[in-house]
């Protein structure tokens, strides 16, 4: 099952480098509701040596601040007794943040003729 969340991307994490050399990026969106209260919701990114474009990408587009619609899974680990959930992103775009921009009309001057 897929989730999706607005907000605002508040901090981007180190990309780490494994031994496998696949690379994991850990960063934060924050999610305010209409009352005034602030979410923090932590994705992590893991990509296999072949997809670290991926995130290099990520990590070139998106800044601290940028306002976001992150598009994730919840993945379940049970360890030592325990149960351990993380959000897997799989799809980050941008929205805006309210500014619409639209484009000019342009209208053709009509002299009545039907061609």
């Amino acid at each position: 099952m897929n989730y999706k969340v607005k907000g605002t991307i508040a901090s981007i994490g180190e990309k780490k480098v494994l031994d496998n050399g696949a690379v994991v990026l850990d960063y934060i969106v924050e999610e305010t509701s209409e009352n005034g209260y602030v979410t923090p919701y932590s994705f992590n990114m893991y990509k296999t040596a072949d997809y670290v474009d991926f995130i290099n990408k990520f990590i070139e587009f998106n800044k601290v601040g940028d306002n976001v619609e992150v598009e994730f899974s919840i993945r379940g680990k049970e360890y030592n007794g325990r149960t351990y959930n993380s959000l897997s992103h799989w799809r980050c775009d941008k929205v805006s943040d309210g500014a619409t921009t639209e484009a000019p009309v342009v209208t053709e001057e009509s002299d009545g003729l039907p061609f």
